[in-house]
């Protein structure tokens, strides 16, 4: 097999991050070439892309290759196996390296075709990617280790942790209604792969901005039955094949707030966090909490510990049912308005339930709120010989507590509601 040193560089960085540097087995540190194409997997994503230069079949040891291709020049490179040995050979040099038999690689089994239909990748990818920072991060709970991704008419596109959530429903219609869960890696494979896959030109056209106006489509199959589930999706010369997270995820749309709310606000976002981050060092002693509280058409942004307090005010663009207060963490906070350059609005529905977040986009955030003690509430006296019962715990605690901790230890009053199955 002959292939060009940058076509192999250029092929090996489009599928760096569906390698994995250390498994179980061989082949996920593997790059596939034959019949065509090039194939990778890590067990839970498989991705095929097109090398019309692929004769193989042979397997390229991806962790010895990667680097030493840099230092080769862009020549023709002969690729031979013999005895699980792969030589490459160049004008002035060559190089080998063991690597696996490629009859071991894992091959895509027949599975039965549940639905399939062509959907506006841009849309679809980015919605993806941007509910996936929403998702859980730990394995316990894997239908929210992930992105629920509900296909029908309309598109929504959900992810949660039990103490913030994601959702967005999209202008998009499928031919098949199913609820599909994308793994946490998975995702971010598909949004990488997607972005690097140039967009195809339209055929009867003779000028730039059709091209640069195309919409880039994804075509989208289901297989298998029950618990074994995959979802392929095709663009351009890539396919992308994911595992899909067995179980049923939450309905995330029946956690969205339907009624009046109570409160909603709107802010310009840089200088809301700009007071945030003010506060933020104290806050990150106080398990992480800010406290908003709005009256007269400001809002103030404040936190407190021990004997050190900080308090910023500023102007609200509008704010309707106030006097209201409520405390969330400050991470939480902070990450919905990074890189926000207008307005954002905050509502609140109940005083228990979560404020929701917008930034003039279909996407909605839900975060919990924290349970603070504000210090003007009224105490109630205890009835005499009455037993008193001990403080309920609340979000701030006597000793400092690191950020990245309290995102996971403190409950934030209580989780997101998740229905469960």
């Amino acid at each position: 097999m002959q292939i060009q040193t940058k076509k192999l560089i250029d092929l090996f960085a489009l599928l760096k991050p569906v390698i994995l540097k250390k498994g179980v087995v061989d082949c996920v540190k593997y790059v596939w070439l034959g019949e065509g194409k090039a194939v990778v997997t890590d067990l839970e994503t498989m991705v095929i892309t097109a090398v019309p230069e692929a004769e193989g079949p042979i397997c390229l040891p991806y962790a010895d290759l990667a680097d030493t291709l840099k230092y080769i020049p862009d020549c023709k490179l002969d690729l031979k196996v013999e005895n699980k040995m792969l030589t490459l050979t160049w004008p002035d040099g060559a190089a080998s390296y063991p690597t696996m038999d490629a009859a071991d690689f894992p091959v895509l089994p027949e599975m039965d075709n549940m639905g399939e239909g062509s959907l506006n990748g841009d849309q679809l990818i980015a919605a993806i990617g941007a509910a996936l920072p929403y998702a859980a991060t730990e394995s316990e709970r894997p239908v929210l280790n992930g992105v629920t991704v509900t296909l029908g008419n309309p598109v929504a596109v959900a992810a949660g942790d039990g103490f913030r959530m994601s959702h967005q429903v999209l202008p998009l219609s499928f031919p098949v209604e199913e609820r599909i869960i994308l793994p946490h890696r998975s995702v971010g494979v598909l949004e990488y792969v997607f972005s690097k896959t140039p967009r195809t030109p339209p055929t009867d056209s003779d000028t730039l901005i059709p091209i640069l106006i195309a919409k880039k489509q994804v075509y989208i199959t289901l297989l298998g039955k029950e618990d074994r589930k995959k979802a392929r999706f095709d663009f351009g010369t890539m396919s992308v094949i994911v595992n899909l997270t067995s179980g049923s995820s939450p309905d995330f749309i029946q956690l969205i707030p339907k009624e009046e709310p109570i409160m909603v606000t709107q802010i310009f976002a840089p200088q809301l966090e700009a007071s945030v981050k003010r506060v933020r060092a104290i806050a990150k002693d106080s398990s992480g909490v800010v406290r908003l509280e709005f009256a007269e058409g400001k809002v103030a942004v404040s936190a407190s510990y021990a004997d050190k307090s900080i308090k910023a005010a500023l102007d609200t663009v509008l704010t309707q049912g106030e006097p209201s207060r409520f405390g969330v963490n400050v991470k939480y906070l902070i990450e919905f308005l990074a890189e926000k350059r207008g307005m954002v609005s905050l509502s609140r529905y109940t005083d228990t339930g979560p404020i929701v977040c917008e930034a003039g986009s279909p996407q909605k955030i839900l975060i919990m709120p924290m349970q603070v003690k504000w210090g003007d509430e009224p105490v109630e006296e205890p009835a005499p010989e009455a037993v008193v019962a001990e403080e309920p715990a609340v979000a701030e605690t006597s000793e400092p507590v690191d950020q990245e901790e309290a995102t996971e230890e403190v409950k934030a009053g209580e989780e997101v509601p998740v229905p469960t199955e």
